[in-house]
């Protein structure tokens, strides 16, 4: 693929794991976009379903990365970004294999590249339009979306914010200059949330009123095994992040998150037809115990895959 335009040289990152079927529609998009990339660059975190198949016979011309084990999310976006980032590439439009570029999603996103070197768009679920607009709340330790998106409705084209997501935005080589790639050790859940606040200490977040991708949430099932065991360890991870950047999060703020959490999940396991409750009760212990030690793999997986 040869550039075309004067923005620079941009790499699409996107990270797959066992969902071959989403991943062809992803890769297809990103082909036919109006504003040419420059190299695609596909991390397959050791999926066991046919994805490498998929991608030899259909996909012969994209290079692909294969890692020796699933490193989750967070280990892919790591490994990848940190690959365009070696081979000079300007910028790194990076997402997972479940969302769908519409065709002027680049074209558009580049149009602010002079106001941000993060820019993030808009997208279409099956029940409407993404929400993205929020604010960080320390009593949960994440990011609270509001109802509606208050700026768009003021008419706003564009809005700032400090913190991310991993499905499509467009961020600059010099992000990653600055604080390097994802925190492997989040595995999947949060390494988006807090690599945006890192990065909104040195540039603004952008976040325009762009409708721009598809998300397919055909394949969740919901909550499992793994999203409770990271509900809980991973907001160790987030504090200390936080703590590192100066910011005071007493240890009563934190228990009080813990105690919210928990009471939603334990209510959602003991009531939710089809939980596997034993298994999920078990995680939601094991996450709060691997968090409270600082037990974290270099990848952070659970300990049933460690």
């Amino acid at each position: 693929m040869t550039s075309v335009s004067p923005e620079g040289r941009c790499c699409a990152v996107v990270v797959t794991f066992n969902r071959a079927k989403l991943l062809r529609k992803c890769l297809h998009a990103l082909l036919a976009q109006t504003r040419s990339l420059d190299h695609i660059l596909i991390v397959n975190n050791k999926s066991t379903d046919n994805t490498a198949q998929l991608l030899a016979e259909e996909f012969p011309q994209l290079e692909v990365m294969h890692t020796t084990e699933n490193t989750g999310g967070s280990g892919g976006f790591a490994a990848g970004m940190k690959e365009a980032h070696a081979r000079g590439f300007d910028w790194l439009w990076i997402m997972d294999d479940d969302v769908e570029a519409y065709p002027d999603a680049l074209e558009k996103l580049f149009r602010y590249r002079d106001l941000s070197d993060y820019v993030h768009m808009r997208k279409d679920l099956a029940d409407g339009n993404w929400h993205f607009e929020g604010m960080w709340d320390l009593t949960v330790l994440t990011v609270r979306m509001f109802p509606k998106e208050v700026s768009f409705a003021n008419g706003k084209d564009w809005m700032v914010v400090n913190y991310s997501n991993f499905e499509g935005p467009l961020i600059h080589r010099r992000v990653i200059d600055k604080i390097g790639v994802p925190d492997t050790r989040y595995f999947m859940y949060g390494d988006d949330v807090i690599y945006g606040l890192l990065a909104s200490f040195h540039t603004n977040l952008l976040y325009i009123n762009h409708t721009g991708f598809k998300k397919d949430f055909g394949w969740s099932k919901g909550m499992d095994r793994m999203s409770y065991y990271f509900t809980f360890r991973n907001n160790y991870l987030t504090l200390e992040h936080l703590r590192a950047i100066g910011m005071h999060v007493n240890n009563t703020s934190m228990w009080i998150c813990n105690v919210r959490n928990l009471a939603w999940c334990l209510g959602h396991i003991l009531r939710q037809p089809g939980q596997r409750k034993w298994n999920n009760l078990t995680a939601v212990w094991q996450g709060l115990r691997d968090g409270m030690r600082g037990n974290y793999h270099q990848y952070g997986r659970p300990p049933w895959l460690s």
